[in-house]
């Protein structure tokens, strides 16, 4: 198998090859990994981190709505609604379920915004999508992200949180079944070859290339909702929030 989180490799799975059986949905192992059902620990995500920086006069930005699992509570309740992605079979059965009326379909190349202008974004929202997305091609969408924020916009991002000394050993996830193992062991501290098809990213290389291109990191957390009692633990992964000074 080839491990690599390359640009062709995300198009070719998410665009070709999984079947979508739940639009999103069947990725309930966060719930699972936190002791929460799926719906409350969805509903407290979205209670915490979505609901509270949409407005009626919002431009919005989804990168990687899959099948809509979010967008269902971005649609309808802002103003305007970029989605963005490199399957182009996603955005079409996005827009069979929204329509076109405050909904624009940005296919991208996997690395960059190009066609969203300058400075006309509120919130920039992302959830299972940078996690599958190498490093290199994740610090260009994080260029553009803070290129189409308006000045003091906020973006939430989900995305890897292996350990950052383990992050030069990566290439062992291609030498077979053993090296995959290993590099899982020492950067998730998990015994298994299944490492969620995460990219080789850890918190702190995430917070850099955002700092770098000028955007603020005003959080980074793993828990939420009241008595912080979900969380996105599972394989290590974080949500960082980020900021566009004004």
């Amino acid at each position: 198998m080839n491990r690599e989180n390359s640009i062709a490799n995300n198009r070719r799975v998410w665009d070709k090859e999984h079947p979508w059986p739940q639009d999103g949905d069947e990725w309930s192992g966060q719930a699972a990994f936190c002791g929460q059902p799926y719906d409350a620990w969805k509903q407290a995500l979205v209670d915490h981190f979505i609901a509270p920086r949409l407005r009626d006069d919002a431009t919005v930005l989804e990168i990687g709505p899959g099948h809509g699992r979010w967008t269902r509570f971005l649609a309808g309740h802002c103003k305007h609604l970029y989605l963005a992605d490199l399957s182009q079979s996603c955005l079409d059965h996005c827009r069979d379920l929204f329509g076109e009326s405050v909904v624009d379909y940005v296919l991208t190349d996997g690395r960059s915004l190009a066609g969203i202008p300058d400075g006309c974004v509120d919130f920039v929202w992302s959830y299972d999508c940078f996690v599958h997305i190498a490093p290199d091609d994740a610090a260009g969408y994080l260029r553009d992200i803070r290129r189409v924020l308006k000045p003091g916009g906020e973006g939430v991002i989900h995305h890897p949180g292996r350990r950052h000394a383990s992050l030069p050993l990566a290439p062992l996830r291609q030498r077979g079944d053993f090296g995959a193992k290993f590099y899982t062991w020492i950067s998730m501290g998990n015994w298994s070859s299944d490492d969620g098809w995460r990219s080789a990213m850890s918190r702190q290389r995430f917070a850099g290339l955002a700092r770098a291109t000028g955007l603020e990191v005003t959080r980074q957390q793993q828990t939420f909702g009241p008595d912080d009692a979900f969380a996105v633990r599972r394989f290590g992964d974080w949500i960082t929030t980020l900021r566009r000074a004004p």
